[in-house]
């Protein structure tokens, strides 16, 4: 149990210090990954990796866990070479202590052998006990396979899912990355002003190019939608901020829509086609949730607009509602590569309007449904307002 401890405390340590520092580059030096196990004291386990950290042709040695496999593991930290050490000590007999030498990359044992004699003192593990294990793995490092493969895409694009940690394509345009082939892994690139891409790298030998492209941004997108299934309107977007935020400005209107009413009107049905002179131009201001390659990508904004009358004697501001504004959650779900689907459910709130005529408007207070509406002398609240439609990118 204390050798358990021992041996997570120091991997998890190893790890950790790891975790900062990107999984590729000759500039981090030789490491070796260890598994010592067997029926020994923890004297054991630490003067193995003091003898191998004390090797000049290795820079640093990490222990391996308990429980996990060390050819395995020293490949997702990107080690040259895995130890595996399997002691014993029994009493009244030669101690021994059976190693193999493994290539993370292919589990090809590069060596293997056993070291005996009488059982150790933690003085003589320390000198020469494991000198032929240390000698070994100097022995075997020209032998260690580099299976490489190439990732290419823009400067600065960073790739995720290949190694452990992100990688960042530099100024070449490639990197070449050691994996175990055959493999296949999903991965996810982020280039600065371009869409996110993704998909899945099957590497099935060495040498094979991973070519990431490139799709710049497509700022402007126009929609066009209903409003409570009614009206319809047409808005135009400029994304920035790496398509995360959007302006948008446009126009609904009362022009022409769909009048769908029920019996309470009695049996004089109105026409089904309404057509009110009344205009509303607006802009606004957004933020989408997720990235663009999401499923399905949520956001939210606020608009502000005026109320235009088109009548030849009172051209202008709508005189019982001049300005409003509303603010809206929605979602939209990308049905082509440049064709979206879109719903949203918001409220609109009138300021410096007449509370009273715009109640009267909507048919009273009219609470005892799903539909709100609030008011008071100089304004006017009402929710939910429901748009759905259809977005194209430019």
């Amino acid at each position: 149990m204390k050798k358990d401890r021992f041996l997570r405390a120091a991997a998890a340590a190893a790890i950790l210090v790891l975790s900062a520092v990107p999984a590729l580059g000759d500039e981090e030096g030789i490491r070796i990954l260890v598994r010592s196990a067997g029926a020994v004291g923890d004297a054991w386990s630490a003067s193995l990796v003091s003898a191998l950290a004390g090797s000049a042709l290795l820079d640093s040695v990490i222990p391996c866990p308990p429980g996990r496999d060390p050819a395995e593991l020293a490949a997702r930290l990107s080690c040259a070479l895995a130890v595996d050490v399997e002691s014993e000590a029994p009493a009244g007999k030669d101690a021994a202590s059976r190693w193999r030498i493994l290539d993370p990359l292919t589990y090809e044992a590069l060596a293997s052998g056993t070291i005996t004699g009488p059982s150790p003192t933690a003085r003589e593990l320390a000198e020469y006990w494991w000198i032929p294990l240390v000698e070994a793995a100097e022995a075997a490092l020209p032998k260690v396979k580099k299976t490489l493969v190439r990732v290419s895409a823009a400067p600065g694009t960073t790739v995720t899912g290949l190694s452990e940690e992100p990688m960042v394509i530099p100024e070449e345009g490639f990197l070449d990355l050691p994996l175990r082939v055959p493999v296949t892994r999903p991965w996810r690139a982020v280039s600065k002003g371009a869409y996110p891409e993704s998909g899945y790298f099957a590497a099935l030998e060495q040498g094979q190019n991973l070519e990431i492209p490139r799709r710049p941004l497509r700022l402007w997108t126009v929609e066009a939608g209903l409003t409570m299934l009614s009206f319809p309107e047409i808005w135009a977007h400029r994304n920035f901020g790496e398509d995360v935020y959007f302006i948008r400005f446009g126009m609904a209107q009362y022009l022409f829509g769909l009048y769908l009413v029920d019996e309470e009107y009695g049996e004089e049905t109105p026409p089904a086609i309404l057509s009110l002179p009344l205009v509303m131009p607006g802009a606004g201001f957004g933020m989408y949730f997720l990235p663009s390659d999401a499923y399905v990508r949520p956001y939210g904004y606020a608009s502000a607009f005026a109320r235009i009358l088109l009548l030849s004697g009172a051209f202008g501001f709508d005189t019982v509602a001049p300005i409003g504004t509303n603010a809206y959650l929605g979602a939209e779900w990308r049905a082509f590569p440049r064709t979206a689907v879109f719903f949203e459910i918001g409220a609109a709130f009138y300021p410096f309007c007449d509370g009273f005529l715009m109640a009267a408007s909507r048919g009273g207070q009219g609470n005892d449904g799903p539909y709100i509406n609030l008011f008071g002398s100089r304004w006017f609240f009402e929710a939910p307002m429901i748009r759905f439609g259809t977005r194209f990118t430019l």
